[in-house]
């Protein structure tokens, strides 16, 4: 068993008859999604559960030993579980995150009512990415991808380093998810910032063009990198997507 890092834990605040999954990023924790996840509750209202995907938030070694079925299957497990209780459900995530909460829209349409991804993965990878899959021989770690933020004396709860093993696999997600895309159809903002470092801000026009819904918005974000939960723009965020799952529920 791996100790849980403080500030790691799952979360779940119990609110009105509506839930938000809310799902963090890759080698990230809770901690990146906790602001916007408290808010949704404390501000709109809504009943939020933020689960710890397995092997994060705990050791490279305890995530060296998960994949994307894993961390896939965690985030799943938490959407039935809010369906159970909900009378409607909303999914956002960061990163990976974002790239699960799309996973989980193309999959389950019935289920998901709306999205908000933010600073989603979706099939353009940066060059730092690409060049460290090609490293051959490969060494088992990397050094880590987190705090990718622009605000002064931030930092995010993440590992220093990255099992290269676990990096396969999220490209594997990434690919899969994005092969998905077209059968997204509920309504959908998509938020990313125009200076990421991670992620490639194309990342977010290729998922406006690629999904399906009658509803797509985009929202950019001018004073933040790739932890935008975490960043400049948090506040904006928190905004933003309350207003639209808040909409989403009176529809």
């Amino acid at each position: 068993m791996f100790e849980i890092l403080q500030g790691a834990e799952p979360f779940a605040f119990e609110g009105n008859d509506v839930g938000v999954l809310v799902v963090h990023g890759f080698t990230g924790s809770t901690q990146s999604m906790r602001f916007l996840g408290e808010g949704l509750h404390k501000k709109f209202g809504f009943s939020v559960v933020g689960p710890r995907l397995p092997g994060h938030g705990t050791s490279p070694d305890d995530m060296e030993t998960t994949g994307y079925l894993d961390w896939l299957g965690e985030a799943e497990r938490a959407l039935h579980d809010l369906v159970r209780r909900k009378r409607k459900v909303f999914v956002t995530g960061l990163s990976m995150g974002g790239t699960l909460t799309l996973n989980l829209a193309a999959r389950f349409p019935n289920e998901v009512a709306a999205i908000a991804p933010i600073a989603a993965a979706a099939g353009l990878s940066s060059e730092a990415l690409s060049d460290a899959l090609a490293i051959h021989p490969a060494p088992q770690r990397l050094p880590g991808i987190g705090s990718d933020i622009k605000a002064p004396g931030v930092v995010e709860l993440a590992y220093k380093e990255t099992p290269i093993a676990c990096l396969r696999d999220v490209t594997v997600l990434i690919s899969m998810t994005r092969g998905m895309l077209s059968r997204i159809v509920c309504p959908s903002l998509v938020i990313h910032s125009r200076e990421d470092h991670v992620v490639p801000a194309r990342n977010a026009m290729d998922v406006v063009e690629m999904i399906r819904s009658d509803d797509i918005r985009l929202l950019w974000l001018n004073n933040s990198y790739h932890v935008a939960t975490l960043d400049n723009d948090k506040e904006l965020i928190l905004d933003r997507v309350g207003a639209f799952f808040t909409e989403m529920a009176a529809a």
